[in-house]
């Protein structure tokens, strides 16, 4: 088959709708960037139906288009439950106009991910061209959706139907891929968070720095118990000395002495900041019982970098959670702690003893290959949307 054709083949003509901004920046904004930086741009548009992309952290090349559904106006007010079920009901209702903004561009896929508004207009596209829907979920979002009680079926059955006509599901965990499937009758792939293109790839930890133990951690913090776990890190990092680096675009009144925000760095940046800088990597899950369909189904993706640093990580949440789960099935990647009764000893362990941190970096290094590495997640996509 010659060059052309196999373009065709690999790579139909893909409309991108979706709430979540493709940028590299953080969370599911940086799995997109990622995900779709390979593909060929004269064949990619992107429709983003709520936050604009920062044009810096964009794809090169790419057509980008902002048709808004939900008003952030709105949204912030006390009357967020019902105006999200507004929000909801209008996203089914902005297949016209988003067509109209596509000025005619041809597209043979429509891919989306389910959460806010966009990924209903991207299913009504869908089914009024005739074109395959494919849906990436990376949380929960019928439950995990600020809607008034009364509407939570309703948006769940939404969810469903839009979750049976795509032609393909990618799921971040396997926990939500099995809850899925038993949910909804049908089968979803699991896709974990990536690498970027130019992650480094490290041979070793790196060499043992002198400075105060440290430990980092990377992300937003968008929820009471991500707050409550970092206080509680702060805590039991006192009684060793140690330091905490926040590396994101917010800090929650986490203004304890010992504790630095850095701001937000790109993920190339941050690998060589964490590895100059830090001891360990903090990865958090909320403890929170109103959170715990989340923390099962969702999986963190600060994952995806963090184990490309050779540092040790230590994973803090619930036995339920999907860090703890993919930590015990792969033995030896992090220190584990499933109760803070247990923190200061992890903790511990880690500021006194230089060959742990190094095995466990060195475990990081090589699961994270296995799981997170850019070709593995490209190769996925591809396959699942390829006609």
């Amino acid at each position: 088959m010659d060059a052309k054709r196999l373009s065709f083949v690999m790579f139909p003509r893909l409309l991108y709708v979706g709430d979540v901004p493709v940028e590299a920046s953080y969370h599911g904004s940086a799995l997109l960037h990622r995900l779709l930086s390979d593909y060929p741009h004269d064949r990619l548009t992107v429709i983003e139906t709520a936050t604009e992309s920062d044009p810096n952290r964009r794809l090169s090349g790419v057509n980008y288009i902002s048709h808004p559904i939900g008003k952030a106006r709105w949204l912030n007010t006390r009357y967020h439950p019902y105006v999200v079920a507004w929000f909801t009901q209008a996203g089914e209702r902005q297949a016209p106009k988003i067509l109209q903004s596509v000025n005619g561009a041809g597209f043979e896929s429509v891919l989306t991910v389910a959460h806010g508004f966009g990924w209903l207009a991207a299913a009504d596209i869908a089914g009024k061209r005739k074109v395959p829907l494919h849906l990436i979920v990376h949380d929960d979002w019928p439950r995990i959706a600020g809607v008034a009680p009364q509407f939570r079926k309703w948006l769940d059955k939404r969810f469903a139907n839009v979750y049976r006509q795509a032609q393909s599901r990618l799921c971040v965990s396997p926990a939500m891929s099995r809850s899925y499937e038993d949910r909804y009758g049908e089968p979803a792939q699991v896709i974990y968070p990536s690498r970027a293109a130019d992650c480094p790839d490290f041979d070793a930890p790196p060499a043992n720095n002198d400075k105060p133990f440290t430990i980092a951690f990377a992300g937003t913090i968008n929820s009471d118990g991500y707050i409550e776990a970092l206080t509680e890190l702060q805590n039991a990092l006192k009684p060793v000395g140690g330091r905490l680096l926040i590396f994101g675009p917010n800090q929650f009144g986490l203004d304890d002495p010992n504790t630095e925000n850095r701001g937000l760095v790109s993920s190339s940046q941050l690998l060589t900041r964490l590895r100059e800088e830090a001891h360990a990597l903090f990865v958090p899950m909320s403890f929170d019982e109103s959170d715990r369909g989340n923390m099962q189904m969702a999986f963190p993706s600060k994952l995806a970098d963090y184990t490309a640093t050779g540092l040790p990580l230590l994973i803090y949440g619930p036995a339920y959670c999907s860090a703890v789960v993919w930590a015990r099935e792969n033995s030896g990647v992090a220190e584990v702690v499933e109760d803070n009764a247990d923190l200061s000893n992890a903790i511990n362990r880690l500021a006194s003893d230089p060959s742990h941190r190094v095995a466990l970096g060195q475990r990081a290094l090589t699961v994270g290959r296995e799981y997170f590495t850019h070709n593995r997640a490209q190769q996925l996509l591809i396959s699942s949307i390829s006609v």
